[in-house]
């Protein structure tokens, strides 16, 4: 388990059980007693935890924790629509193309009208919504399974996505500042990073609510995307902050 993996999982559990012992983490993941302690010491210097005798909490002014996707589905619902309308226009007929994780993202099946599209994903949620659409031709990249988002990340996912080329790439994100673009997991920004990468046209995509926001893990600036989708009753001073660093949809 690459180190990003290992940092994900030690983040994962804090999230479930508040605390962890080193003890276990090196248990856990076949691992020395000095990998797991640098793993905290790095995570410690973000900010993210306390490391207490034996082991380390969570830090008690870290972020928001990250929501799960059941938590996240009836959030700004319709702001997530209006969104998806947007994406599902920019994709027209026998084009292929990325469909990252998220609840916004997904719901582009509900509005998709192009035919012949090779669509790419590491959602095994967006891959279910589509999985019985003729007119898709349908890939779900493998890896590493994150519940909690319901994606695929790490080694596996992304040896696949360095071998491939797709001529759009629509990706979510959980923050947006004019210094770059933020999700909670480390896997996954690496993930989302590595696809971008490797598209002709690169989206970005958020509601209002991710403008000046900040996570946990910042995978990629501003100036190297082409597009941020989001709503179209954006602050128009919030608007023309951006503008400078991206084209806003």
């Amino acid at each position: 388990m690459i180190k990003e993996e290992r940092l994900d999982y030690i983040m994962d559990q804090l999230k479930d059980q508040k605390f962890v012992k080193v003890s276990e983490i090196t248990d856990q993941l076949n691992v020395t007693d000095m990998t797991v302690r640098r793993d905290l010491q790095e995570l410690e210097r973000q900010k993210l935890i306390i490391r207490v005798h034996g082991g380390a909490k969570l830090a008690s002014n870290r972020s928001t924790p990250e929501l799960s996707h059941l938590d996240k589905v009836e959030i700004n619902i319709e702001d997530k629509r209006e969104i998806a309308k947007k994406i599902a226009k920019e994709i027209n007929d026998n084009e292929t193309v990325f469909l990252g994780a998220g609840t916004t993202i997904e719901l582009v099946h509900d509005y998709l009208t192009a035919s012949n599209v090779k669509i790419i994903t590491n959602s095994y949620h967006l891959f279910n919504r589509f999985k019985h659409d003729d007119q898709i031709e349908l890939i779900l990249i493998g890896g590493r399974y994150r519940d909690i988002t319901g994606c695929f990340v790490g080694t596996i996912a992304n040896d696949f996505i360095d071998r491939i080329f797709v001529q759009k790439s629509f990706i979510g994100i959980n923050g947006i500042t004019p210094e770059g673009i933020y999700t909670f997991s480390e896997s996954e920004g690496l993930t989302q990073q590595l696809m971008l990468n490797n598209s002709e046209v690169k989206y970005i995509v958020g509601d209002k609510s991710k403008f000046n926001r900040k996570d946990f893990y910042r995978f990629y600036n501003l100036d190297q995307a082409d597009y941020f989708i989001s709503n179209d009753d954006l602050d128009e001073d919030v608007k023309s902050d951006y503008t400078d660093f991206i084209e806003i949809i």
